[in-house]
């Protein structure tokens, strides 16, 4: 576990140390960084550790996912806009640059960004100019640029799909995370964090496993890296499966992901509307363009979050333990570790009849 702040990266291989060694070396230059890996092996936090190593730490770090920006909204809600730029533009704002000054921007899924994009990009790199939408006032902006992508960008740079002098211009210190296939010692110290900080979180039990199931979540594969593995987590702390966890519980074979899908719930419990603009992220908490801290009005209290949540796994694992017993009660109950007549009340609580998953049925 690695300070300061609030970055944590928890790991125990050679590859990860060596790793961190070398974003600690760079983090005091100002030199563009460019993280390349898979989906689920956590990019941001990376690049949030090379910030806080910084002398930049005590200022802001935001993250944007340009997979959101056309190439108005690039300029729009990166460089800001003045007021009736377009129509609704009432009042000037500033963009994520000046939220971000002094500090490190971080562009995550660079990517996706559009060509036109990628050029009003490059210009801002090699100049650290830019004007709002609708201004001709030049600005100038001290921050620092970090990039990340889960591409093959030197095959897009081929394809023509991303500008080669773009990609040369980001990678100036070029960063590989490796999936958590290849460095599979940090399977069990992840595996101790997350079960500590979820059973703390919900406040609930902490998970135990059995040394069947530890064994297989060290040869599981896991295709979602880190994600995947702490989606796990989350998903059996919900369960509150009062004795250690078997292999069974886990399913991570075949097209029945409980653990992979479980994302997808957890994330359902408190979303941003489609129609809201893209925000960037200071230590995982949306900011306004103000860069004050941003908190929907209408959250819901942590108490009733956390059993809406509790209640979506739950409905979701009976369901499917009586889909894999076609139906039968007790044997979905031994499968579940639960006695047949607590299981019958989970059934009664989520209105779920087992007749309707019978193999006639």
């Amino acid at each position: 576990m690695i300070p300061p702040g609030e970055t944590q990266i928890v790991f125990r291989s050679a590859s990860q140390h060596a790793l961190l060694e070398k974003l600690t070396k760079i983090a005091g230059t100002n030199a563009e960084v460019l993280i390349t890996g898979p989906s689920g092996v956590g990019k941001e936090l990376y690049a949030a550790y090379t910030h806080n190593h910084s002398q930049r730490r005590t200022r802001p770090f935001l993250a944007i996912n340009c997979s959101n920006l056309s190439s108005h909204l690039l300029e729009n809600e990166v460089f800001g806009h003045a007021r009736g730029a377009y129509t609704g533009a009432n009042a000037s704002m500033g963009g994520i640059v000046e939220a971000a000054e002094g500090g490190s921007l971080f562009l995550d899924e660079v990517d996706t960004l559009p060509i036109t994009s990628q050029a009003k990009l490059l210009r801002f790199i090699q100049t650290r100019e830019y004007r709002r939408l609708g201004e001709t006032t030049l600005r100038r902006a001290d921050i620092r640029l970090i990039a990340a992508s889960n591409a093959d960008l030197d095959q897009y740079v081929r394809d023509g799909l991303f500008r080669k002098d773009l990609y040369y211009r980001l990678r100036v210190v070029p960063v590989e995370v490796a999936p958590l296939s290849e460095r599979p010692e940090d399977i069990e110290p992840l595996l101790e964090h997350f079960t500590v900080r979820y059973a703390e979180e919900y406040q609930l039990p902490r998970v135990r496993f059995s040394e069947a199931a530890m064994r297989r979540i060290l040869a599981h594969g896991w295709p979602g890296n880190v994600r995947e593995l702490e989606n796990c987590v989350r998903y059996l702390t919900c369960l509150q499966i009062e004795r250690p966890v078997e292999p069974d519980d886990l399913a991570l074979n075949g097209s029945d992901m409980r653990c992979t899908r479980a994302a997808s719930i957890v994330e359902d419990v408190d979303v941003e509307t489609e129609d809201e603009p893209a925000r960037p992220v200071r230590n995982g908490r949306a900011i306004n363009h103000h860069g004050g801290e941003g908190e929907k009005a209408t959250r819901k209290s942590l108490q009733e979050a956390k059993q809406k949540l509790i209640d979506s796994f739950e409905r979701d694992y009976i369901k499917r333990a009586l889909v894999d017993a076609r139906g039968n009660i007790s044997e979905a109950a031994r499968a579940s570790g639960k006695h047949r007549r607590a299981f019958f009340e989970l059934m009664r609580k989520h209105d779920l009849n087992a007749g309707n998953y019978k193999a006639d049925a």
